[in-house]
């Protein structure tokens, strides 16, 4: 009689997502540190994300051992008897894979997060706003990983089924929707930062709806996680007989993958700008003309309105300040800062030689 059955199989398809997305990724984070060397300005929130690199190529190679162990992509009868197929080793597997996952997203938020801050013009209630978020994200990176450290007592019973048949474990369908879940819930409320940030920055439109795409690449991030959620959760409520002819166990790696490009996307613009100055080199916050005189300074630039009032005062040697409103009376430039108080509507720079690192949306549009 002949064989009807089909022994085609996605193992080839899965490796090569599974390779390709870090790759893309560890592109983005180079091209990201080759930006930061061109303007000087690294920092803890690219310490943080090559942290994450160097998880995900971790989490990357538990999860080509797992593909290939539990031979993910072949059809049930394809998949040899035990010796050969090992579902202990590939459990461990599995259960390695599981624990390097979630922190990834974890630790990349946490530089998104370090990178807004790093950004000038902010009202202090986003200021606040930022670091509440930065201590709600690290504390569910932290409770992720317990949960799913001991989500099977004892925790042998996450590759032995059967050596442990009488374990407890949490309901796997419910564990991966519930903390999959929480990703996506920090991620939008990271992704409603940039247009906060943005509201009140005294630019012309366009500028500003330019600046708020650049900060919003991970939206492309949130709406992976959804759709991660419903096609996993689907699957782990509903397993096909053919469980393994999936590639599925994929879209983990790919939401990760674009995690890294819009978390890197924010940071390439000094290198698009070398490459097309004619285009891109033009300074896009400056809403009006400014007759500032060429100074070797390092500049941060300090939008403030009627809503964002503040007092601004630093007693250092090295820092002047320069008015762009004619109204105010400022002493002559250069003056030396000692205290400002600025209450209406108008944009104050001012020059700091003892500071030669820092982040501005000055270079972003």
């Amino acid at each position: 009689m002949a064989d009807t059955l089909d022994h085609s199989n996605l193992q080839g398809q899965a490796l090569v997502i599974l390779v390709a997305f870090p790759v893309l990724a560890t592109i983005s984070l180079a091209l990201r540190l080759y930006s930061r060397s061109l303007t000087k300005t690294f920092a803890a929130d690219d310490v943080f994300i090559i942290v994450a690199a160097i998880v995900y190529w971790a989490e990357t190679y538990t999860s080509i051992k797992l593909v290939k162990t539990l031979y993910v992509g072949y059809h049930v009868w394809d998949i040899p008897a035990p010796p050969v197929f090992d579902p202990i080793l590939g459990g461990k597997y599995s259960y390695a894979t599981q624990l390097l996952y979630n922190p990834i997203l974890a630790l990349i938020k946490t530089s998104i997060l370090l990178f807004l801050l790093r950004l000038t013009g902010q009202k202090s209630a986003v200021r606040k706003s930022i670091y509440a978020l930065l201590v709600l994200n690290n504390l569910m990176m932290v409770t992720v990983f317990l949960l799913t450290t001991f989500q099977c007592l004892p925790i042998a019973a996450m590759w032995d089924h059967i050596a442990f048949a009488h374990a407890r474990c949490l309901n796997f369908a419910d564990f991966v929707t519930g903390t999959a879940a929480v990703s996506v819930l920090t991620d939008a409320l990271v992704l409603i930062l940039p247009t906060w940030i943005v509201y009140d920055l005294q630019v012309h439109k366009r500028q500003k709806i330019m600046l708020v795409g650049i900060l919003s690449f991970g939206l492309v991030t949130f709406i992976s996680g959804l759709v991660r959620i419903i096609l996993l959760d689907h699957f782990d409520r509903n397993p096909p007989a053919d469980l393994g002819y999936s590639l599925l166990f994929c879209l983990s790696t790919i939401e990760v993958g674009l995690a890294f490009v819009a978390a890197c996307a924010p940071a390439l613009r000094p290198i698009v700008v070398k490459v097309m100055p004619q285009i891109f080199g033009t300074n896009g916050l400056r809403s009006g003309p400014s007759s500032r005189k060429p100074s070797c300074f390092n500049t941060n630039t300090y939008v403030m309105n009627s809503r964002s009032q503040r007092t601004l005062s630093r007693h250092k040697s090295g820092i002047h300040v320069e008015a762009m409103d004619p109204d105010l009376r400022f002493p002559p430039y250069p003056a030396v800062l000692g205290g400002i108080s600025v209450t209406k509507e108008t944009e104050v720079r001012w020059h700091d030689a003892s500071n030669e690192k820092g982040s501005s949306t000055d270079s972003l549009v």
